[in-house]
């Protein structure tokens, strides 16, 4: 195996500089749009030709973060982003959405595609299905076992994050700044509520990952990049933690690795927020009494040699899929229940298909109960540890379906072949996700980021729409105690206990009601319900809707929220 790589934030200039200066192998930036950060400063087209010089100059790789989930009317404009940095030099592009892999590597000649975190992946079934990719970055929930097991089963690089700040929710699957503060970490935008106060304290606060210990570890388990986490931070960040990991990666080949107290001492100097292992050793990853870390040092400049070197343009020829228009085949109402009463009140009322916990207990009992399908819910925290437990459940239960949370469940070994939903969290956010999805025999729920106007633009109409529910906010891979917590002005959440965490969910119910109508006008018609009260009105409402029925529903709709049905998420 190669030395391994120490990949550092470049979230301005000034910090591509402070990173290049203090010995990183390569470095991440994003541009005007699309990418993870669009707070940070960013570059722009001649900040970016003058980066391509610094990093080539000084040997450093450099990879463009456009990691964000795209919009059909934006696809144009991401392919020009991409091709512009193509053309000036970029070493690799880090995307969240897998349907662009075959895009890129067909179109651009060379460029390494590189998987965000934002997609989610946390096992070797996922993992797989993404052999078209040159590197995987990997969930930070996984700990030491499981990072084991995914380098074993494959083989494309592996990169994971050693240091900086941590989404308590998991990457990708998080909602809750988009529908609480109006701005999508999913679009770049996280307004991070999540640093808040909830119960009069930082309830889902988290303390600084470092892994600068492990790096033996890391390097021995076969790890091929060390990432440092920080594009909105300061260049005295950047050069403090690139600099003192630098050292402990060499002083590892050097065979005298030694991290001191002092080490660590001068690592909270760069940005004071309580350190953590997190999961990779299932430490406390929670700090309650501090949302916010602060820099001790944020004026300090960097100088780097530029040569003068020429750099050719590289040619491209870009070749987009062509998407079929296709309506959806058959009307359905599709309900997520909790217990036996609500599914058996659901199939009686017009659900054609009731999705149901796989690890329920009584799971063969509803099964036998009602006459619609029943399709297995899976969990949407799935670790290698995880499979062969849920492979076998399926295999003994024999559901009519899944509803898969986790990509990797497409990849199961199951003894029959049955259909499998996606959950929204999957987001299918475009037809190009759309039709990736299709190949894999996946059907999903499209995400509810989407407005409706959105959705009916979608070429090919083969998906559920989310209509009425609860909506999981956050997907958290830690325990919490189930229950309420409250904001500082009184708004309300859910936190409930699943496989392997618990999650956060919004405790006034998403209700589009008549609005669903617009849906069934553009050729959408499988509506998705989630909820846990009052299953028998919102079943038989939302059947009536979808048989051409207008239905009085002006003693429910102010306790309902409407989501981004209406404009859909900046």
């Amino acid at each position: 195996m190669d030395k391994v790589e120490l990949l550092s934030p470049a979230g301005s200039l000034a910090n591509l500089k402070a990173a290049v200066a203090s010995g990183a192998d390569a470095v991440y930036l994003g541009m005007a749009k699309f990418n993870a950060r669009e707070f940070a400063t960013n570059f722009n087209s001649d900040f970016f030709k003058e980066a391509i010089k610094i990093c080539k100059s000084n040997n450093v790789k450099i990879f463009l973060t456009m990691n964000t989930l795209i919009k059909n009317n934006e696809l144009n404009e991401f392919f020009k982003q991409i091709s512009f940095a193509y053309e000036n030099g970029i070493d690799s592009v880090i995307i969240q959405d897998p349907s662009f892999i075959e895009v890129i590597k067909k179109s651009y000649p060379e460029l390494n595609v590189h998987l965000s975190t934002q997609a989610g992946i946390m096992n070797s079934s996922h993992a797989t299905l993404l052999s078209g990719a040159d590197r995987i970055i990997l969930a930070r929930e996984l700990n030491k076992e499981n990072l084991k097991s995914i380098r074993k089963n494959i083989k494309t690089e592996l990169e994971m994050f050693i240091h900086g700040a941590l989404c308590i929710c998991l990457s990708g699957s998080c909602l809750f700044s988009s529908f609480v503060g109006g701005r999508s970490g999913n679009r770049g935008k996280c307004a991070q509520p999540c640093r808040k106060k909830y119960n009069g304290c930082y309830y889902l606060s988290t303390k600084e990952l470092c892994l600068i210990e492990k790096i033996p570890e890391l390097i021995k388990l076969g790890i091929n990049s060390l990432k440092i986490e920080g594009r909105m931070r300061t260049p005295y960040y950047v050069a403090t933690t690139t600099g003192i990991y630098r050292k402990a990666i060499d002083s590892y080949y050097n065979n005298e690795f030694k991290i001191t107290d002092e080490t660590k001492s001068k690592l909270a100097t760069a940005f004071s927020r309580d350190f953590t292992k997190g999961c990779y050793e299932s430490e406390n990853v929670f700090n309650k009494k501090q949302a916010q870390g602060t820099s001790d040092i944020t004026r300090t400049f960097y100088e780097v040699k530029i040569k003068d070197i020429k750099l050719e343009k590289r040619k491209f020829k870009l070749q987009l899929p062509e998407i079929k228009e296709e309506q959806s085949k058959i009307k359905r109402l599709l309900v997520r229940v909790y217990n036996k009463k609500d599914a058996i009140l659901a199939a009686e009322n017009g659900a054609d298909i009731v999705y149901y916990d796989l690890f329920a207990k009584d799971f063969l009992d509803v099964k036998e109960s009602i006459k619609k399908p029943v399709f297995a819910v899976t969990p949407r925290i799935m670790f290698d540890s995880d499979i062969f437990k849920i492979e076998k459940a399926i295999n003994e239960k024999n559901p009519e379906g899944l509803l898969a949370g986790n990509l990797g469940v497409l990849n199961l070994k199951l003894n029959s072949k049955i259909p499998i939903h996606l959950d929204y969290n999957c987001n299918c956010f475009n037809d190009y996700n759309l039709s990736y999805l299709e190949n894999l025999n996946a059907y999903p729920i499209i995400s509810p980021e989407l407005s409706i106007k959105e959705q009916s633009e979608f070429k090919n109409k083969n998906f559920a729409t989310f209509v009425h529910g609860k909506i999981r906010l956050m997907t958290l891979a830690h325990k919490l105690p189930e229950g309420i917590i409250t904001d500082e002005k009184g708004f309300r959440f859910i936190i409930s206990d699943i496989h392997n965490g618990c999650e956060l969910l919004n405790e006034k119910e998403l209700g589009l009601f008549n609005k669903s109508k617009n849906l069934l006008s553009a050729g959408i018609n499988n509506f998705y319900i989630d909820t846990d009260s009052n299953v028998l009105e919102v079943v038989k409402i939302y059947r009536k809707i979808l048989d051409g029925k207008t239905v009085d529903v002006t003693h429910l709709k102010n306790n309902y929220v409407l989501g981004w049905s209406e404009r859909g998420v900046l």
